[in-house]
């Protein structure tokens, strides 16, 4: 009896799906775009560009002793800069506008898997003012790569987009030269303007009362909670926390708001329980006149030039760095602060929009 014909062609065509299927995935497998199996390929730049899709990967896979944790605003450090300033091998963990508990999740999965010499972060105010009990971890983020269920990986093995996009993006950027310190870095296509920062600002009415204290201050001291039982919990890392420099259109903003309290209340909050421990030192680079009022420094409210990364990133090489905190220049450095805050940048906002923002 002759095999059927439509049978032989059923098999053909199984056989010829489950040859593509096992092809797609093994493809996706060896060159892991993600970074979800493995580090990268010998011979492959480590292409990083897609924080939600490939931090967690190279947290968990990349060969390094140092974490470079924070928002957008941390997007723009060189890896390199901390490399060689620190003896250190740098990645970064990038969450933007991320909350501490987004950063403490990515924190937590580098000390689970590696030893940790350095974690550089850049401690961002509204970042404090976050839930401290819930992080990104949520439905709207590719969950088959955050969490270690090995059965719902088919999501990535058998994406058509990381098959016809993000691996030839891979093999295209490694045949270009793509510098590897650059990771999520943005500004290059950038424009950094006082006419380009103004453009991005839409000041709010005001001023309003400011928010009451109660409304804030245990989101505040949770967050805090989260960072000092970190640092407790680690004491053979060596933190390094920078409180980076916004422009005065965010300090412009926060006062119209109503927020200038809380924000202070977090600086100083800050330094006084962070400062406490031996291996945190925490940097203020927010009082610096001449960053945070030259808008020329700034796209928009809160997001400065590459030159101000590196620029923080040298002088936290300084033993003797005058941004620094210490128990014997903090009230010189909060006080400075809240004048900024609270007396020259609302004449300086007043003055700069009374001019109709010229």
């Amino acid at each position: 009896m002759k095999p059927d014909p439509f049978l032989k062609f059923i098999r053909a065509f199984a056989a010829a799906a489950a040859g593509l299927i096992l092809l797609a995935g093994g493809l996706v497998f060896l060159f892991d775009p993600f970074y979800h199996f493995h580090g990268p390929l010998p011979g492959l730049k480590a292409v990083v560009t897609k924080s939600e899709y490939q931090c967690i990967g190279t947290v968990r896979n990349f060969d390094y002793d140092s974490v470079l944790a924070g928002s957008s605003t941390a997007e723009n450090y060189h890896n390199g800069w901390f490399d060689q300033g620190f003896g250190a091998k740098t990645v970064k963990a990038i969450k933007s506008s991320g909350t501490t508990a987004d950063l403490k999740f990515y924190l937590d999965e580098a000390f689970l898997t590696h030893e940790v010499k350095n974690v550089f972060y850049s401690l961002d105010l509204f970042a404090l003012d976050g839930d401290p009990d819930s992080n990104f971890v949520n439905d709207s983020m590719p969950l088959y790569l955050y969490d270690r269920n090995p059965f719902n990986d088919v999501r990535y093995l058998l994406n058509r987009d990381v098959l016809f996009e993000d691996i030839p993006y891979l093999l295209a950027m490694t045949a270009a030269g793509y510098d590897e310190g650059t990771s999520y870095n943005w500004w290059e296509d950038k424009t950094f303007s006082e006419e380009e920062a103004i453009s991005h600002y839409e000041r709010p009415d005001g001023p309003q009362e400011e928010v009451p204290r109660q409304e804030w201050q245990p989101r505040v001291d949770g967050n805090l909670d989260l960072l000092t039982e970190m640092v407790e919990a680690h004491p053979e890392t060596q933190f390094y926390f920078f409180l980076p420099p916004y422009s005065m259109l965010w300090w412009d903003n926060a006062a119209l708001s109503g927020r200038t309290e809380e924000y202070l209340y977090a600086r100083r909050a800050a330094m006084e329980r962070l400062c406490a421990f031996d291996n945190a030192k925490v940097f203020d680079f927010q009082g610096e006149e001449e960053i945070v009022l030259d808008l020329d420094n700034y796209m928009d409210p809160i997001h400065f030039s590459a030159d101000v990364n590196h620029w923080i990133v040298l002088e936290a090489q300084k033993e003797d760095s005058a941004y620094l905190v210490t128990p014997d220049n903090r009230e010189e450095l909060l006080g400075h602060m809240e004048e900024l805050a609270e007396t020259t940048i609302p004449q300086r906002a007043e003055e700069q929009f009374m001019e109709g923002g010229s």
